[in-house]
């Protein structure tokens, strides 16, 4: 009779992959769970070599005295939950303990095709990136203006569901300092693909200078006539969607635009932020991103392309550089 037997590079490898996925998760709950779901791996892979041994073992034995092997199947199943049972009490008292009192909370607001983080007890909003402090757990509420949409940052585990009308809860906590790649899971529309955000990490104290100053910031002076014709042309061409620190967007149905010359990325993380890729941006949105609501500006000159990205270049904190964090 052929033998069939199972391939356990195959089951290491896998084993490996959930390790990865969900152990060395950022968010408490996932840390956790994940710790729970690679002991539960690792004994379902113990229980079916030493069952499937003892049936070739009592198959065997059957055939020479006629016993069979009863007490393996009685004995195996209780031990290993038992066991099980133990784990997961001791994941539910270190989720308890770890899961109390986060230190802030920000409110995320989905948007077809970009997010919105409004930070608690303070002025300060970002547009598709989040900052956050390292080793600090911070609760996230989350909603949605328009249609169902998840984050999910599979780095760290995080996945939560934004729906309209209603506000879910997710605890963080991110160990390190780095990018953290986000994105949304639903099929929001036919920007889905693109619907994407990071999370900025940095140390805490460096947290607390940001937020700080981001809570005092308010659009500089224009420094040169260049961004002079640029504040001309955002306040008739992008100020009724379009926020910037100290002028409210009538609309609001576009990204928050203050400290834009802070970020990384453009366009709900669809290109880096350069001064290139501004110019692109402006003149050929939707090109760029499908479904967005944002119009091409074709039409301007050059000159007026160049003042525009100079203005909202300068819309930053000088003193931060989020492009010198380790990068995913």
């Amino acid at each position: 009779m052929k033998r069939t037997y199972v391939p356990l590079w195959l089951l290491a490898g896998a084993l490996a992959r959930a390790h990865q996925a969900t152990t060395f998760s950022d968010d408490p709950t996932g840390t956790e769970s994940g710790r729970l779901l690679l002991w539960v791996t690792a004994f379902a892979v113990v229980a079916a070599v030493v069952v499937l041994g003892a049936l070739l073992y009592g198959r065997q034995r059957a055939k020479k005295t006629g016993e069979g092997m009863d007490a393996v199947w009685i004995a195996v199943p209780v031990i290993l939950v038992f066991v099980i049972g133990l784990l997961g009490l001791k994941s539910l008292s270190q989720l308890l303990a770890t899961g109390a009192r986060p230190a802030f909370g920000v409110q995320v607001t989905a948007h077809r095709y970009w997010w919105d983080f409004a930070y608690n007890g303070t002025p300060v909003r970002m547009s598709n990136e989040l900052v956050l402090p390292a080793g600090v757990p911070v609760e996230l509420r989350f909603t949605s203006s328009d249609a169902f949409h998840a984050l999910s940052v599979p780095e760290t585990g995080l996945k939560a569901s934004a729906i309209p009308g209603q506000n879910t809860r997710a605890l963080v906590r991110f160990k390190r300092p780095g990018v953290y790649l986000g994105f949304c899971t639903e099929q929001c529309g036919l920007g889905a693909k693109q619907h994407r955000m990071r999370v900025l990490v940095v140390e805490p104290d460096t947290f607390d200078r940001f937020l700080s100053e981001a809570a005092d910031f308010r659009p500089p002076p224009p420094a040169t006539a260049q961004q002079q014709r640029g504040a001309e042309l955002f306040a008739s061409l992008c100020a009724s969607c379009h926020t910037v620190a100290g002028h409210e967007a009538p609309d609001g149905s576009g990204p928050d635009l203050t400290l834009l010359g802070n970020r990384t990325t453009l366009g709900a993380a669809s290109l880096p932020n350069t001064p290139e890729n501004l110019r692109t941006w402006i003149r050929a949105a939707p090109d760029l991103k499908p479904d967005v609501r944002m119009p091409a500006f074709a039409e301007l000159s050059d000159e007026d392309v160049d003042a525009l990205t100079a203005y909202l270049e300068a819309q930053r904190l000088p003193s931060f550089d989020f492009t010198a964090l380790p990068q995913p």
